[in-house]
């Protein structure tokens, strides 16, 4: 469960700016694998944080993960990658060969955290593929230093899930102050899951749009 440092970790797209994965360190926890396409990238990496035995660093391509044996983690962050991959070519067919790796990698009960600018229209779809049988709680986040209007009906507190319909979409009438925001979708894996509803770690509001 990703709120326990004796987890196992996976963040695909090892950014040269780690802050995440530093505050996770920080926070205790002890098994945090990192992956990037990018054998340069990982090699800086694994030169940056050569003290840091917490974090570790592979090279690898998202869309074919079989070097990881099925529900080797308990926990997948994605702050980008999808993203990534929808702007390339064979977007669809991309997205859908990553999704099936994160879901045959998790754990059951375990958590893929979606870190994206999409908004529910356009990532919902891809999320309930077929195989793929998540319970998806949302977050919405704003960018540093955006501030509500003063008296403003939707302000609440980034720590709470914004709900979504049957068909999962935003609410009608539900208002986007920030039109830069990040959404968070944390989708738990429920094939033999451990129950309760998935939450966000503590620390991702915090460090979500460095």
């Amino acid at each position: 469960m990703p709120g326990c440092p004796l987890c196992s970790i996976l963040e695909i797209h090892a950014k040269q700016k780690n802050v995440m994965s530093e505050d996770m360190v920080k926070d205790g926890y002890v098994d945090i694998m990192n992956i990037d396409i990018s054998s340069v990238v990982v090699e800086m990496m694994r030169k940056k944080y050569a003290h840091v035995p917490q974090l570790k660093y592979m090279q690898m391509d998202v869309r074919d993960m079989n070097f990881f044996q099925d529900e080797s983690f308990d926990c997948v962050i994605d702050k980008g990658t999808l993203d990534s991959l929808m702007c390339g070519t064979d977007a669809p067919l991309s997205v859908s060969q990553m999704l099936e790796e994160v879901n045959r990698l998790l754990r059951p009960g375990g958590i893929y955290m979606l870190i994206t600018y999409g908004d529910p229209s356009v990532r919902i779809p891809h999320l309930n593929q077929a195989g793929c049988n998540w319970k998806i709680v949302l977050y919405i986040i704003p960018r540093p230093g955006f501030e509500s209007r003063v008296g403003c009906s939707s302000a609440k507190s980034i720590m709470e899930p914004v709900p979504l319909t049957e068909r999962g979409l935003l609410p009608a009438g539900f208002v986007l102050e920030d039109p830069d925001s990040h959404y968070i979708y944390v989708c738990k894996k429920m094939h033999g899951s451990f129950g309760g509803a998935p939450q966000i770690p503590n620390q991702v509001g915090a460090t979500i749009a460095q």
